[in-house]
């Protein structure tokens, strides 16, 4: 537990050091990192915005999840829901009620409306199946899938650029820094189901969508902007969030946005002063160069800046810095046989450490990770018969280069230095028949290398998937997946070397004879969709499924008797097995609306028969929410329910059942101007979320304002 009563140094971050990234593939020095040139005047500029688009057509690849609406129907301005749409599971866009996969999405509306600018855990909870790991003095966060995360077994992207930051300690292995100001959608598929989606992700796919000029201007604006404050009583502290974009011309347009927070310690239930507090300055730049309608090339770079003091043995004053550069083409003539998409991207996180008094020279370190990478597909469509095809094509390909900087102390060691290329294709074909038939056959090609000065691995495998779906009536889909996944040896579980930090003893040794963890995975699901239920314009969406996961040759630390003393060493352990079940689903009246989302879940050694450290506790989360006042305003309550882990004592973690109560509002004041309130844990609930290492915040409140800007306006 992280517990401070000393006062915060109040250093200023810097916001775009953009024109030259400054990571120098991760060899620079400190000194010359922080000493990347601030352009915040690139924040003051940021204009520019596009036409809206049509919703992409349910076959349509894209690049990332559109988010759904909300749109009036008639004088009596009843809300009709539109579901959601999801991309990561088969590279196709396609509603999440319909997807034959665990997929799961959420749009900018429902983040702003429950979310409120929380934290990407706040976002999880919301997801079946899927938790995070924290620490309160690291605003890091790890994901964890069905029991599944560290070392990339999760593929988190942000705007379709991997997240591979990773440094070891007693913490998650494998973080990302992202602020979900910024968020326009989020996109999560379940289990090694996504095989088009880049090598390692044997727990699953997360992807995070940046907002773009649509999301700032309204149909038929040239100019405007959008400004978010905000304040919180838990954690005492402000936010202030501005978005801006202009039309240029029906080819061109350009959006940015920046936010800047500043939040104290939070004070957990009991009262607890937890070490939390963090100081933040982000910013977003995103074009859209169309040059003609079939063309769109899409440029966009983003920062985060935080500074926060981190506690690992000594309080540290560290700054983390996280840079995403895109650069995308989409290529999609009136033509069956072309739906191009091709990206490169970068992305590096350096985290600095210096120790918060200044007088120990061996506190200074440094961990920086690069990842420059490319993917391109295509799907071509065409009939044989009666039998209609999707037929999608690509290949992908990421480098890693990871150096960690440590004058005096092991981090060099023990987060080592090194290089990693992870390359593959895959083809994969939808068939449809009739309506009531869909097959979905896929196979993907993987293969990595990763060396250090004095050891190399590699390997290469073929994974298959098979996935076949029924509606038998219209409403109603089953479906049944199997699915292989493989994911090689992360750098560090490879090429670790060296002793533990005074004062503990223990020394780590390579295995340069690491093999791949390979995933089989069954699952099974229905899909459900009713109109009209209950009365005229109602919604119901359900979604539930089981799965099996079996994880072979599954990587974990484990001591060994020799050399002697011993000590510690990453190996192919066992055969990991989870398990569960999980559903998710929603009700709309247009009035009334209520969520769903649940999991129960089990995952067990199967050479020991003892639980897997990671996997999740039993939860349920529901919401109740109404509509009043012609859709001013929107209100509800969250109930989460979380079940024990007492079962998991002998894997380190154990989680002790809890319940919340979260309550949120909306009122649009008019069509310019609207105030959120959040009420979290109201109750002043004493708990930690499992995995994590401290507890979580006792009650909160939230207020913000927003207020659009138009043409008319400006």
């Amino acid at each position: 537990m992280r517990v401070m009563d000393k006062g915060r140094g109040s250093r200023r971050p810097i916001l775009f050091g953009w024109l030259a990234p400054g990571l120098d593939e991760a060899e620079g020095s400190l000194a010359r990192r922080r000493a990347s040139a601030s352009v915040l005047a690139l924040a003051a500029a940021i204009v520019g915005a596009g036409p809206a688009r049509a919703q992409q057509a349910e076959d349509q690849p894209t690049q990332a999840a559109t988010a759904g609406t909300e749109a009036q129907q008639g004088e009596d301005a009843a809300v009709t829901m539109l579901g959601p749409l999801v991309v990561t599971a088969t590279r196709t866009a396609r509603d999440v009620y319909e997807s034959l996969s665990a997929s799961s999405g959420l749009s900018r509306e429902r983040l702003e409306l429950e979310v409120q600018g929380g934290s990407v855990s706040d976002i999880m909870r919301l997801i079946p199946g899927v938790t995070t790991q924290t620490e309160a003095d690291d605003p890091g966060t790890a994901i964890n899938i069905r029991g599944m995360q560290d070392f990339g077994r999760v593929n988190v992207l942000i705007d379709g650029a991997r997240q591979n930051f990773q440094k070891n300690g007693h913490g998650a292995n494998g973080t990302f820094y992202l602020d979900t100001e910024m968020l326009k959608a989020v996109d999560v598929t379940r289990g090694p189901v996504s095989s088009v989606y880049g090598s390692g992700a044997i727990g699953g796919v997360v992807s995070f969508t940046t907002i773009d000029a649509d999301d700032v201007l309204d149909e038929g604006e040239t100019i405007g902007a959008r400004l978010k404050t905000g304040a919180q009583y838990n954690g005492l502290g402000g936010l202030l969030h501005g978005e801006a974009a202009a039309r240029f011309t029906d080819a061109f347009d350009l959006a940015g946005a920046a936010t800047w927070q500043k939040f104290d310690d939070y004070s957990s239930g009991d009262g607890t002063k937890v070490q939390s507090g963090q100081d933040l300055l982000s910013g977003l730049l995103k074009a859209r160069i169309r040059p003609d309608e079939a063309q769109e090339i899409t440029l966009s770079g983003m920062r985060y800046h935080n500074d926060f003091d981190n506690v690992s043995g000594l309080t540290r004053s560290t700054t983390a810095i996280a840079d995403t550069f895109t650069a995308g083409y989409r290529y999609t003539p009136d033509n069956p046989w072309w739906d191009f998409s091709a990206k490169v991207y970068y992305t590096g996180t350096t985290f600095d450490q210096v120790n918060a008094t200044g007088t120990d020279i061996g506190a200074e370190k440094s961990y920086a990770v690069v990842t420059p990478g490319f993917d391109v597909f295509n799907t071509s469509r065409l009939d044989t018969g009666p039998v209609s095809h999707g037929l999608t094509y690509g290949g992908d390909l990421f480098r890693d280069k990871v150096n960690t900087e440590d004058l005096l102390s092991t981090s060099d060691d023990l987060t080592p230095s090194g290089r990693r290329l992870a390359y593959g294709a895959f083809v994969q074909d939808r068939v449809t028949y009739d309506g009531w038939l869909e097959v979905i056959g896929a196979v993907r090609y993987d293969a990595y290398s990763l060396l250090n000065d004095t050891i190399s691995n590699g390997g290469n495998r073929i994974s298959p998937k098979l996935t076949v779906g029924l509606t038998p009536w219209n409403p109603v889909t089953f479906y049944a997946t199997y699915a292989e996944g493989y994911r090689a040896p992360a750098i560090t579980e490879t090429l670790i070397e060296g002793f533990h930090p005074a004062p503990v003893n223990g020394r780590f040794f390579p295995n340069p004879n690491l093999r791949p963890e390979i995933s089989r995975s069954i699952e099974a699901g229905v899909n459900l969709r009713l109109d009209d239920v209950f009365m005229g314009g109602d919604r119901l969406r359900m979604k539930a499924g089981v799965f099996r996961n079996n994880v072979e040759d599954y990587i974990d630390q484990v001591f060994i008797m020799f050399p002697i003393p011993g000590g510690y060493q990453y190996q192919n352990v066992a055969e990991a097995r989870i398990e569960g079940f999980e559903i998710e689903g929603s009700y709309d009246t247009g009035d009334y609306f209520a969520e769903l989302s649940g999991q129960v879940m089990n995952g067990v050694n199967l050479a020991t028969g003892g639980q897997l450290q990671k996997v999740p506790p039993n939860r349920v989360v529901t919401t109740l929410g109404f509509r009043a006042f012609e859709q001013a305003l929107t209100a509800g309550a969250r109930l989460t329910v979380v079940g024990d882990k007492s079962d998991a004592g002998s894997t380190g973690f154990v989680g002790e059942a809890y319940q919340l109560v979260d309550l949120f509002a909306r009122w649009k004041i008019n069509g310019q101007a609207s105030a959120d309130l959040a009420l979290n844990n109201i109750f002043n609930r004493q708990y930690t979320q499992y995995l994590d290492a401290d507890p979580s915040p006792g009650f909160n409140a939230k207020l913000s304002l927003t207020v659009k800007f138009g043409s008319d306006q400006l």
